[in-house]
C-alpha cells in the first residue's frame, strides 16, 4: 500500500471518529438539557396548563374557580373541598395518597390594615416577583420557592420548584392562591396561578357575579369588612371573626 493510500485511510478514520465524537457530545448535551444524569436539571414544564379564561359551561365546586383548571393541574382524581361558608371563605384541593392539601384558595377583602400575606395557609417562597393584567387596576405578587439539589455528589445542581403562592389585589378585593406540593402539579407553578387569577378577574375586579355563587363580591361582603364598619342590615350585628376574639 502506498503512503498516499495510507494517509487517505487515516484521514477518513479521523474524520469518522470526529463525527462520532461530535454526535455523542450532542446526545450527552441533549440528555443534560432534558434532565439527564449529568445536568439533573428539572424536567417540569415551564408552560402553564391553566387557561386564562374559564371555559363555557364550566363547573364550579369552589365558587369562581373552574373545576377544569383544577383537573388540568392535578388530574381527574383530585378532590375540591368547598369551605366557602366559612369566614373568610376558602377552598382546598386534595389528591390521593397525600393527607395535606395541594392547593389553597381564598377570596376576601382588605380592611383595617389586613395583609393577605398574613394568611398562615399561604406557602410563601423566597423568590418574589410582580405581575399585572392589561386594563386592570390592581397589583399582583408571587412568592415561589426553589430548592437547589445536589444529592449525587457530582457538583451539578438541579432546580426544583417546591411550593409557592400568589396574591392579586384590586380595590380592596383580593384572591390568594397557594400550591403546597408542586411536584404533584402539571405545568409551571407561577404561570398556573397567574392564569387562574386572570380567569377570576371578572368577578374579583369587575363586579360580575361569582360563578357557582351568582352573587358579586359586594353582595357577600359582611358589614364589618370595611375600614369603617357599616351598619348591619340584620337586627343583630355579625361579629368579625378575624378581629373580635
Amino acid at each position: 500500500m502506498g503512503e498516499r493510500d495510507l494517509a487517505d485511510r487515516r484521514s477518513r478514520w479521523w474524520l469518522s471518529s470526529g463525527i462520532c465524537l461530535v454526535a455523542a457530545s450532542c446526545l450527552a448535551l441533549a440528555g443534560c438539557a432534558n434532565g439527564g444524569p449529568l445536568g439533573r436539571s428539572s424536567s417540569r414544564s415551564t408552560v402553564p396548563v391553566v387557561a386564562t379564561a374559564a371555559p363555557d359551561g364550566a363547573s364550579y365546586t369552589c365558587p369562581g374557580i373552574p373545576d377544569e383548571a383544577v383537573e388540568a393541574m392535578f388530574g381527574p382524581d383530585s378532590t375540591i373541598v368547598n369551605h366557602f361558608n366559612h369566614i373568610p371563605p376558602w377552598c382546598i384541593v386534595k389528591i390521593p395518597g397525600r393527607d395535606a392539601s395541594v392547593l389553597y384558595i381564598q377570596a376576601w377583602y382588605i380592611y383595617r390594615n389586613k395583609d393577605p400575606w398574613d394568611e398562615p395557609n399561604l406557602s410563601r417562597g423566597q423568590f418574589g416577583s410582580d405581575f399585572s393584567f392589561p386594563g386592570i387596576e390592581g397589583t399582583g405578587k408571587a412568592w415561589i420557592d426553589e430548592e437547589v439539589e445536589d444529592d449525587d455528589g457530582s457538583g451539578d445542581q438541579a432546580y426544583g420548584v417546591r411550593y409557592g403562592s400568589t396574591v392579586f389585589i384590586c380595590g380592596d378585593h383580593y384572591l390568594a392562591l397557594s400550591i403546597d406540593h408542586a411536584p404533584a402539579m402539571q405545568g409551571d407553578l407561577k404561570g398556573n396561578l397567574v392564569n387562574l387569577t386572570q380567569s377570576a378577574l371578572p368577578w374579583l375586579c369587575q363586579d360580575q357575579p361569582i360563578p357557582g355563587l351568582d352573587q358579586t363580591m359586594e353582595d357577600i361582603r359582611p358589614p364589618y369588612a370595611h375600614d369603617t364598619p357599616q351598619p348591619s342590615t340584620t337586627p343583630t350585628d355579625t361579629p368579625d371573626p378575624e378581629h373580635d376574639n
